[in-house]
């Protein structure tokens, strides 16, 4: 819709969150770089944490990506509500091992280890990566305790990465997250890093980084709290709301007359005291 307006491909707005691909700030390139040093060391498991929206799910599948150059057979597996039989399952479609209805959960264990040993035995290292950790049933998070003690992930031949909301690992994962060798944090950005994470949406998407003024800036990282997905919710809903008004340039007040069509936006702005007026954009957008 905007893209019209603005003269620029929508799609790069999404960001690190969308089809644009990931922006790369220095949190997002630190937590990459140490998920690759995991790889390329043949470790065993490594855990990335941060909040939610701050763009763990996409440095997990850049590192996908990173271990398949390679030469690594790489699984990714979404936790998000599975039990261990789904894992398993999930599993062994991905390893390309062709299980049926019939497999049992002792059959589907059975056929992922050994395809992991006969690669271990061909000295081609594997990579299991895990999203949504703190979304997995619990018996799902004790089969993975099992995946760790398997030789073949001692020995180097598989290394496990798993993405979990941030503080989930205190309460839930026990003596799964004694055995991570790497906990790598993903923060929400700081400031100065939201300000580069918007001009490089604008620039990437061939518009010009100063359609937001430096008051509205400061109040989008007020508003968002450094989380990159509620950076990329603010920005499509005030060009939208710019656009229907016009608006060649935003400032702070626009921004926040708008920021009510986002909840999240809206309480975090009441727990800090800022208030919008009245007017508020009446058209909901959902990027």
């Amino acid at each position: 819709m905007h893209g019209l307006y603005w003269g620029r491909n929508d799609l790069a707005l999404q960001g690190p969150l969308g089809q644009g691909g990931l922006i790369v700030t220095p949190p997002h390139e630190e937590a990459l770089a140490r998920l690759e040093y995991l790889v390329g060391q043949r470790r065993r498991f490594g855990l990335l944490l941060g909040p939610a929206g701050t763009g763990k799910s996409f440095v997990l599948r850049a590192a996908a990506r990173e271990a398949k150059r390679l030469g690594r057979e790489v699984a990714t597996i979404d936790l998000f509500g599975i039990d261990s039989h789904d894992l398993l399952w999930q599993l062994a479609l991905a390893l390309r091992l062709g299980p049926t209805e019939r497999w049992s959960h002792a059959a589907l264990w059975r056929s992922v280890c050994d395809h992991w040993h006969a690669l271990h035995s061909a000295r081609l290292p594997s990579v299991l990566l895990f999203d949504h950790l703190e979304r997995a049933e619990t018996d799902c998070l004790s089969l993975i305790g099992r995946l760790l003690h398997l030789d073949v992930t001692n020995d180097g031949g598989l290394t496990i990465l798993a993405a979990a909301r941030e503080g989930f690992e205190e309460c839930s994962l026990g003596e799964l997250s004694e055995q991570s060798e790497l906990r790598i944090e993903l923060p929400c950005l700081s400031q100065r890093e939201t300000e580069f994470f918007i001009r490089e949406m604008l620039d990437n998407s061939g518009g010009h980084h100063e359609i937001f003024r430096r008051d509205a800036l400061v109040t989008l990282f007020d508003l968002s709290g450094g989380v990159p997905r509620e950076i990329v919710r603010l920005c499509h809903l005030a060009l939208a709301a710019a656009e229907h008004d016009a608006l060649d340039r935003m400032d702070s007040t626009t921004l926040l007359d708008v920021a009510g069509e986002l909840p999240r936006a809206a309480h975090r702005r009441e727990r800090s005291g800022v208030r919008s007026s009245n007017f508020i954009f009446g058209t909901a957008i959902h990027p």
